[in-house]
């Protein structure tokens, strides 16, 4: 009996030790970035600080700022409004970049996430937090802009409303129409447009 509490004790203290080890694992993502004012090109590593898991890709990695490493390997802060642009490519391979969001809103601070940026569309996504800091659970304001009429749509994309809405922007094209009514993932929603610019 001593022994089966023992080794059920040691698999207890390994399994946590391993999880406490796998939260606490720093990851970086190779990135490059532009000062506003600046024209050089940084290139670096960029700390990702996951919700659950520092493997996936979470926007608190820019929120506010960035902790990325010098040429020496220290860890340095920058501040997310003094970024002009940024890129960074994560663990399986997918390339996201950033502009300021002054430079598209003209009001907005910080950095949106390029979606798609196509002939006729653009659309980017504004990340922020929504509960204590500490949580680095955030939320995402969507901006769709028609290039033509330079008319900017915000949206939110989870929301219960952004099918009616997005129907009423593309409403005279019904096979769009249709794609709308099945769009459930970011990734439908870049079909939409990819085929809207080909139109």
């Amino acid at each position: 009996m001593k022994k089966t509490i023992v080794l059920l004790l040691s698999l207890c203290f390994s399994f946590l030790f391993s999880q406490k080890e796998k939260m606490f694992k720093e990851t970086y993502f190779p990135a490059k970035y532009v000062l506003k004012n600046s024209k050089d090109t940084i290139k670096t590593k960029i700390l990702n600080i996951g919700l659950y898991d520092n493997d996936e890709f979470s926007p608190a990695t820019y929120i506010r700022q960035i902790t990325v490493l010098d040429p020496s390997d220290k860890k340095i802060k920058v501040e997310e409004n003094d970024i002009q642009y940024l890129e960074m490519k994560d663990l399986k391979n997918v390339r996201r970049r950033f502009v300021n969001a002054r430079s598209v809103l003209s009001k907005e601070s910080g950095l949106l996430q390029v979606m798609y940026s196509g002939h006729k569309t653009q659309w980017y996504r504004k990340s922020f937090y929504t509960g204590p800091i500490y949580t680095y659970e955030t939320k995402n304001r969507d901006y769709l802009i028609m290039r033509k009429d330079k008319i900017i749509t915000e949206i939110f994309f989870k929301a219960p409303g952004v099918k009616p809405q997005l129907k009423e922007l593309f409403g005279a094209y019904s096979d769009l129409s249709s794609m709308i009514d099945l769009m459930a993932e970011d990734s439908d929603l870049v079909k939409i447009l990819e085929r809207y610019d080909k139109k």
